[in-house]
C-alpha cells in the first residue's frame, strides 16, 4: 500500500524525512537499509499521523511553504485511513489481491471497495 504525494510536500519535508530515516537506521540498519525510498516515505507518514502534536507542526510548516490546506487535509486522510485499515486488518477482497496484503494481516473482510 503506496500513499503517492505531490513531490513540493516532500521537497518541504526533505530534511525531516533525511532524520526520520537516519534514526531508522540507528535502530536497526540491517531491516530498513532493505527498504526503498517511496516505503521510507510512507513510514514517515505514518509516524505523523500516530501524534496530533506532531501532526499540526507539520501541518503548519507545510501551510507555511505555500502548500494548499486541502492537499494536506487529503494527504492525512488517506494515511489516516490506511492506518486504521491497518490497525484493524479490515480490507475488502480487491485491496488484498491488488495491494497484496498477507494473509496474516488480515482480521475482517468486507465486500466494500472505497476508493482512497
Amino acid at each position: 500500500m503506496d500513499v503517492f504525494v505531490n513531490n513540493k510536500i516532500f521537497n518541504v519535508l526533505k530534511k525531516d524525512i533525511k532524520k526520520f530515516k537516519s534514526g531508522l537506521f540507528d535502530e536497526n540498519y540491517e531491516e530498513f537499509s532493505k527498504l526503498d525510498e517511496d516505503r521510507i516515505n510512507n513510514l514517515f507518514l505514518y509516524s505523523i499521523v500516530k501524534n496530533n502534536k506532531i501532526m499540526k507542526k507539520v501541518k503548519l510548516k507545510l501551510l507555511n511553504n505555500d502548500i494548499e490546506e486541502k492537499d494536506i487535509n487529503r494527504l492525512f486522510y488517506t494515511v489516516l485511513k490506511f492506518y486504521y485499515k491497518e490497525e484493524e486488518g479490515l480490507y475488502s477482497w480487491n485491496e488484498i489481491e491488488e495491494w497484496d496484503i498477507d494473509f496474516e494481516d488480515i482480521k475482517k473482510t468486507t465486500t466494500n471497495y472505497t476508493l482512497i
